[in-house]
């Protein structure tokens, strides 16, 4: 769509009006109406055609009937609008009257996930420092890995090497890479594992508020080994301020 008709609307091209096309336009209704009356129907039957093709009626109002009523099958109807946003959202009244761009309901919920987010990320900034999650940190994982001759259970312990701070926000806790963690002791002849791999948000950055809307939000798997003495260190310092890009579901 352009950006002129994102800024000013639908324009009809038969009477230039804003607001309407010319499928809808009553103006050109009005003009079929019109040359129904002043040429005879039965010599030029093709404004009468015309307008039941248009209205599905007669100009009178009454059903069409014989050849006429053939034509109404063909008469377009009118569509509501409705808006793709409430209708995978599942909202109450099905998003009938408008679109997506203009859904009062995607304005507000977009008001409240970007409250929710900087006050997420104002308690994980709180949360991080204390425990000592984030960059540096030490973790430790099982996994079942092939040491040359067999697949065994044992233990890996990585580094913390990489936080997407910009992917945390209300929407994202759940199924979005947010760390990323070098593996330091895979055996050499690993070669199913990664050396380097991401995860979601660490469920201990979550605050309990926050976790109680949702399950499994944010991943348990890792768990501490060592504290890191830095662990906002790449953290940006106006990540509280910054532009919030938020995960729509449509």
């Amino acid at each position: 769509m352009s950006q002129t008709r994102r800024q000013y609307g639908r324009r009809c091209s038969y009477c230039y009006e804003m607001g309407h096309n010319r499928r809808t336009c009553q103006a050109y209704t009005n003009y079929l109406k019109h040359n129904i009356e002043v040429f005879n129907s039965t010599v030029n039957p093709f404004w009468i055609k015309t307008y039941v093709k248009r209205t599905g009626k007669m100009p009178d109002g009454s059903e069409p009937t014989g050849d006429l009523a053939e034509i109404k099958k063909t008469a377009k109807k009118a569509s509501r609008r409705r808006c793709s946003w409430c209708v995978k959202m599942r909202m109450v009244g099905g998003g009938y009257g408008h679109n997506r761009r203009t859904c009062p309901h995607r304005k507000v919920w977009h008001a409240d996930q970007k409250r929710d987010t900087r006050d997420l990320r104002q308690a994980i900034l709180n949360r991080a420092e204390a425990l000592g999650v984030g960059m540096g940190s030490l973790v430790v994982d099982k996994k079942y890995l092939y040491d040359g001759s067999d697949f065994h259970w044992r233990q890996v312990v990585g580094m913390v090497v990489k936080v997407d701070w910009d992917a945390i926000d209300t929407t994202k806790l759940k199924d979005h890479p947010v760390i990323t963690v070098h593996w330091q002791n895979l055996p050499a002849e690993e070669r199913y594992t990664p050396k380097v791999e991401s995860f979601d948000i660490p469920r201990s950055w979550i605050p309990e508020a926050v976790a109680k809307r949702g399950w499994n939000l944010g991943q348990d798997t890792l768990k501490m080994l060592g504290k890191s003495s830095n662990p906002l260190l790449t953290c940006p310092k106006d990540w509280l301020e910054r532009p919030i890009v938020l995960d729509e579901v449509a």
